[in-house]
This record gives structure tokens, C-alpha cells and sequence, in this order.
């Protein structure tokens, strides 16, 4: 799985996953992409970090690729992936399905292997936001309807 951007255009992005078909003569993996079957060899990059009292960052090259037969609902957070798998029996925090759920690109590349409906829980908040929507909306549809029925009203008197 990629752990950089390295080709927008060409869907080689955070997160994308493939296989290893080979190694090319400099070394290094040439992997076949899920998301465009290309085949691409696949090169060190340049990472930096910063470090808490250091004026200039950290540097390293390394290969922007991890395994990835299996990552946390967590680790997957700011993935977008070519085929989610996910087990939904044991989510603990608030928000945690919909996280698991919105790392697939696409529906038919997702696919819930268990689900207790029981442990899915929504942010109360959010909650009481989305109700308030709905609520402002029953009351502008109200206030329409009335506005309706007294322009039939007087157009019919007139």
C-alpha cells in the first residue's frame, strides 16, 4: 500500500494497494495497482519531520509502500482504498463505522463482513444538529404551505 501521493493523475494515491510482481534492476519493487493496473516501479521518496527543538527537519529516503493485508479502522483514517473488507462487531468509539465504511472508493469495493447494530454509535451532538435540520425544515415547509394557501385564498376572492 502506498503511504504517499506519488501520481495523482494516475490514481497512485495515499493509500493505494497492489503487488509486488518484480524487482527492477536498481533494486527496487515494481508493483501492479489495483486502482489502474498499471505496473510501476516504485522508488525511494524523500520524507522530513520536524523535531521539537531542532531548527531544520529530520530527512530519510525510503520506499513510500507498507503491507497491508490487514490496517485498524484508525490507521485507515485519511485512506481512501481500492477494497475495504470490514468486521463492524467490536466498534467502540463514536463515529468509528462511518470511518470504516467511508475508506472504500466506491460501494461494490466494499464489502461488511459482520455487523452488531448494537454497538454503532453517533456523536451526540451531530445528533442533535441533524434534528434541528430536519426540525427548520418541517417548520419553512409549514410556513410555506400557509403562505399558499393564503395567496389561493385571495386570488379566489378576487
Amino acid at each position: 500500500m502506498l503511504t504517499k501521493n506519488i501520481d495523482l493523475m494516475r490514481g497512485l494515491s495515499n493509500g493505494s494497494r497492489g503487488v509486488v510482481k518484480k524487482f527492477s534492476k536498481a533494486g527496487y519493487p515494481v508493483v501492479k495497482f489495483f486502482s489502474n493496473g498499471d505496473e510501476i516501479e516504485v522508488v525511494p521518496i524523500r520524507f522530513a519531520v520536524r523535531i521539537p527543538g531542532c531548527d531544520e527537519p529530520a530527512c530519510r529516503r525510503q520506499l513510500p509502500l507498507q503491507l497491508a493485508w490487514a490496517i485498524s479502522i484508525h490507521k485507515s483514517q485519511g485512506l481512501t482504498l481500492d477494497a475495504v473488507e470490514v468486521s463492524l462487531e467490536r466498534v467502540f468509539a463514536e463515529g468509528q463505522s462511518y470511518v470504516a465504511l467511508s475508506r472504500a472508493r466506491s460501494l461494490s469495493s466494499l464489502r461488511v463482513i459482520t455487523f452488531d447494530p448494537s454497538v454503532i454509535k453517533a456523536n451526540e451532538r451531530v445528533v442533535k444538529y441533524y434534528d434541528s435540520i430536519k426540525e427548520n425544515a418541517a417548520l419553512e415547509e409549514e410556513e410555506e404551505n400557509f403562505v399558499l394557501r393564503k395567496r389561493s385564498r385571495l386570488s379566489s376572492e378576487f
